[in-house]
């Protein structure tokens, strides 16, 4: 993750990332995308998503990513 972190920054790259893995999605990703059904829903901001999901999927998302407070 960290090296692919590093090839966007130091080439100035774009990168499109589809994972299920919420957590590595926040780590890497600046803005997100949630498809349900194949179908966007709802887009935007990273932690801002994060933060005030507004679609009831997303938030069902969300709420099921592990919160490991301190790590």
């Amino acid at each position: 993750l960290e090296l692919l972190l590093e090839l966007v920054e130091r080439h100035d790259l774009t990168m499109m990332f589809i994972s299920h893995d919420l957590s590595v999605v926040r780590y890497l990703c600046d803005r997100v995308l949630v498809l349900h059904h194949g179908k966007l829903i709802e887009g935007g901001d990273t932690e801002t998503l994060w933060q005030a999901p507004r679609e009831p999927y997303t938030q069902a998302l969300l709420a099921a990513v592990p919160n490991l407070p301190g790590i």
